[in-house]
């Protein structure tokens, strides 16, 4: 888990640099965006397995910090349009206007 998150903080790291040279294009920071939600939520659903019975419960956070992922994952610009963004950053063909 750890090595995901730290993965992860040196992605949002790099691209604070180049967004400060005025260097980041909006189909890194869609990169970003979709692994950092993805791996986080990953990493929540594993917790949750690892607590077991209590990583559902009230007692602890788990569940409610997967359900907060999830919501991300539809609000925050979802997980399909950033792979669109990201697909058409690649190729240079938009699958969508």
């Amino acid at each position: 888990m750890i090595t995901e998150i730290t993965k992860a903080q040196l992605m949002a790291w790099r691209l604070g640099v180049l967004k400060n040279e005025g260097k980041a294009t909006s189909a890194q920071i869609s990169m970003a965006k979709r692994n950092s939600v993805d791996m986080a939520l990953h990493i929540a659903r594993e917790a949750r397995q690892i607590h077991g019975g209590m990583g559902i419960t009230g007692e602890y956070p788990i569940m409610r910090h997967m359900m907060n992922l999830e919501s991300v994952i539809t609000y925050e610009g979802t997980h399909d349009i950033h792979l669109l963004i990201t697909g058409a950053d690649i190729t240079g063909i938009q699958a969508f206007k």
